[in-house]
């Protein structure tokens, strides 16, 4: 085996890899805190329904805007 190939098995191994070692860290947080995680999770959850629920009433109020103002036309009358 040559070496550069060793040495790049022997990087892999230990984990040298910025990416790989945060990755690493993070799961064996998640193993040690796991109800963390899980509250992290659900949070997570929480925000989007609130912003989705901001969305929603924006979305409402457009249309209700929108319907107030086709009530509103004027349409013509003849007068005799």
């Amino acid at each position: 085996m040559s070496e550069s190939i060793r040495n790049d098995e022997v990087h892999r191994e230990e984990g040298n890899c910025l990416f790989c070692s945060l990755l690493n860290t993070v799961r064996s947080a998640r193993e040690k805190h796991g109800a963390f995680y899980t509250h992290m999770y659900n949070a997570r959850i929480e925000m989007l329904q609130a912003f989705r629920s901001l969305i929603d009433q924006r979305i409402s109020s457009l249309e209700e805007r929108r319907s107030c103002t086709e009530a509103k036309k004027a349409t013509k009358i003849e007068v005799e």
